[in-house]
């Protein structure tokens, strides 16, 4: 009876937790468009319920056992978080916050079209910017690839792929993106603050959801959106496979060939290959300092 249970239950978060998850967003949206409410209040409500329902999900019903936190993971974790403290955990917040403030009194080419095309040039253009980065720090060769690639692989040496991954990042990598893809795009174009809150609660919830271990499938938007299917296989120790660039949406990695979706098929295996010399995720002080070593 308790397996049934349970195997009515993962079916349940595996078809159902993505709908379900549009449905907390969209009802976030039309808080911020009829009632009146803050939405900076309606951003942090809905990503923060999203992600204590989702750390709730990975720990009842985890995808790969070999991939969950575990307390070791937890504490190198806890490390950079901690060393990353004002990036991870409160720069972040506050370019979001500030994000949404510029918006406010924002005026540019967008800022009298119509609400949905607001939405779909924010999200186009934030893709777009942070592609381009994010495909550069694994793929650009010579001194200056380099360097990104020691910026960005912080966030790839855990052979592990849970929730709280999703915040472990070198600061640096964390301000390119906020300043570059989010913030300057949005500035330049003034798009309308509520479409601006839009755009970062789907953002916010991509962003969880694809650093899931959770069978989380999504069916056809997988070749609109990002999700556990897909970005599980960014992670993948196999530089072959390791595609899928785009942090929201997948068209660009359509677009231009490096779209990976295999439907109920894991990795391999997470991480960074033992020959590319890098330091163990553990280290954090080294993992740091790979920026500003030669």
């Amino acid at each position: 009876m308790i397996e049934l249970e349970n195997s009515l239950a993962r079916r349940m978060v595996r078809w159902g937790l993505y709908p379900f998850s549009w449905t907390i967003l969209l009802l976030g949206f039309h808080l911020i468009w009829s009632d009146g409410i803050d939405p900076r209040t309606v951003w942090a409500a809905s990503i923060g319920f999203l992600f204590l329902l989702y750390a709730f999900i990975e720990w009842r019903f985890p995808y790969e056992q070999r991939w969950s936190m575990s307390w070791k993971s937890f504490w190198s974790d806890l490390k950079f978080v901690a060393m990353n403290g004002l990036t991870i955990g409160i720069v972040t917040a506050v370019l979001a916050l500030m994000t949404i403030s510029i918006s406010q009194d924002g005026n540019g080419p967008a800022t009298d079209w119509p609400p949905a095309l607001q939405l779909l040039a924010c999200l186009m253009i934030f893709e777009a910017v942070n592609y381009s980065i994010h495909r550069a720090m694994h793929d650009l060769k010579g001194r200056f690839g380099k360097v990104l690639w020691a910026v960005h692989a912080a966030h790839h040496l855990p052979p592990r792929l849970y929730l709280v991954m999703h915040a472990v990042f070198h600061p640096i990598n964390g301000v390119l993106v906020q300043v570059l893809a989010i913030m300057l795009p949005i500035w330049l174009m003034g798009y309308q603050q509520n479409i601006v809150v839009m755009f970062l609660m789907i953002n916010g919830m991509h962003g969880l959801i694809s650093h899931f271990n959770v069978d989380v499938r999504m069916g056809w938007a997988n070749y609109i959106f990002i999700g556990t299917e897909t970005h599980r296989y960014h992670h993948s120790a196999d530089v072959n496979e390791a595609k899928n660039f785009g942090a929201t949406l997948s068209i660009y990695d359509q677009l231009f060939g490096t779209f990976v979706y295999r439907p109920g098929v894991s990795p391999n295996a997470l991480g960074v290959d033992a020959e590319a010399g890098m330091p163990a995720y553990e280290r954090t002080f080294d993992v740091l300092l790979l920026p500003f070593k030669r």
